[in-house]
């Protein structure tokens, strides 16, 4: 069992929407990952749920969390979201 990278679970949210940025990925076991996730318009339980079963291919070898970075650690819009924000 190779460990998925950064870049081929950011390519897969991709698939599921192209706004979903992978943040972090942490690895605190051998049988777990911890995908940390931002969205333009932020991000809730309902989005965690559509990751989650989005990548339910990984639950064979691993327990997933995916969560918020929260506000604190969020990566800064584009100048060009952050036009469409204020409109």
């Amino acid at each position: 069992m190779t460990d998925p990278t950064e870049q081929e679970i950011q390519q897969e949210l991709s698939g599921l929407d192209p706004e979903i940025d992978l943040v972090a990925l942490e690895k605190p076991r051998n049988d777990s990952l911890r995908l940390f996730i931002d969205h333009p318009h932020g991000v809730d339980l309902a989005l965690c749920e559509r990751v989650t079963r989005h990548l339910n291919h990984l639950l064979v070898d691993y327990s997933l969390e995916v969560s918020s970075p929260g506000p604190k650690y969020r990566r800064n819009a584009t100048a060009s979201e952050s036009k469409e924000s204020l409109q």
